[in-house]
């Protein structure tokens, strides 16, 4: 991708020199593909029947280094080295199993009392950081949009407000992951299964594959004080800031082939600068099919935004946004 809005291979190797990526290739130290824009490199760290998984190293571009841990649904996402190691034919076949066994899809429908009795928890919250916002001062956001920069001020104002409620860890795990992928693990996951026990947007999704997932720290609890806290805190700030009930966000995707139908998401990134989804729209070499949108989104929708939290600004510059999902509007 061009624009300086993303890193890149300039001469990525063709796409004929790698396999799909199918089970087989899933061998501790093989290296592959991401099927991106960008082709961005992997290298197989891991592989977990029981929990229906793989893990992989980002080898290149800004997330190096990073480690996601995926479901075996998604080996199709991949390439590979074709003078890589293949798995043995038993192991496939447990890999196989393990994969039918986590491939079903679980519902979580939204209540309209659990989502009433949630309105009042974020106005409650909304009222305890209202002050604390409001005291910090000016806060030029066009200027934060054009520098794709967050706010040191509200960084601090944010981390005070989730040790205030207890919930710090959960607020740098949640964003830590999905500032490098959402679908990394499943804590995510439990956060969107919450989302919709609170009545704020239905789960669709895949059954749960780790069976301590909110165990302890984790518990739903816990998170559901999280998400609420989070959204009191910057609703409220964008409230404040943008003078009226909505912003304007962008989004842009590229594809290999045709586009395909959206999906309901319990979390969509999307980003207030024009110029980083255009860089999506570009795509990569092999893109055949591009679209890019913009829309005004209701501030109460935002759940995490650049300007505020200091892991979207660690790695990449995208002036993102985080909405809670909306079943009506599979765009943004």
């Amino acid at each position: 991708m061009s624009g300086g809005i993303y890193a890149s291979d300039p001469n990525p190797a063709p796409d004929s020199e790698f396999a799909p990526g199918e089970l087989r290739h899933l061998v501790v130290g093989n290296r592959g593909r991401l099927l991106d824009a960008r082709r961005t490199p992997i290298t197989v760290t891991g592989v977990d029947s029981a929990r229906g998984s793989f893990e992989v190293e980002i080898g290149a571009f800004e997330d190096a280094g990073a480690r996601w841990d995926l479901s075996l649904c998604e080996i199709g996402r991949f390439q590979f080295s074709r003078e890589g190691s293949v798995a043995a034919d038993v192991f496939v076949s447990e890999l196989e199993r393990a994969r039918r066994r986590f491939d079903r899809e679980l519902v979580v429908d939204c209540d309209a009392a659990a989502r009433s009795r949630t309105a009042g928890r974020i106005e409650a919250a909304r009222a305890r950081v209202r002050a604390r916002v409001g005291a910090l001062g000016h806060v030029d956001v066009a200027a934060c949009v054009g520098g794709r920069s967050g706010d040191a001020r509200l960084f601090a104002a944010l981390d005070d407000v989730m040790a205030d409620r207890g919930v710090a860890d959960l607020e740098q795990r949640f964003a830590a992951t999905f500032v490098s992928n959402p679908r990394s693990g499943e804590f995510v996951k439990g956060h969107a299964i919450v989302l919709a026990e609170l009545g704020l947007c239905p789960y669709r999704g895949k059954v749960v594959r780790d069976p301590k997932l909110f165990d302890g720290d984790w518990c739903k609890a816990r998170r559901a004080e999280h998400l609420i806290t989070r959204l009191a805190f910057t609703s409220g700030l964008w409230m404040s800031l943008a003078g009226e009930g909505s912003v304007t966000l962008y989004r842009g995707a590229a594809t290999d082939g045709p586009m395909p139908k959206p999906t309901a998401s319990s979390f969509v990134s999307a980003t207030f600068a024009s110029e980083v989804a255009a860089a999506h729209f570009e795509g990569g070499p092999a893109t055949q099919t591009a679209v890019m949108w913009r829309q005004r989104v209701p501030v109460a929708r935002l759940f995490m935004t650049f300007l505020e939290t200091r892991e979207l600004n660690r790695r990449f510059q995208e002036a993102e946004a985080v909405l809670i999902g909306d079943p009506g509007n599979r765009v943004f």
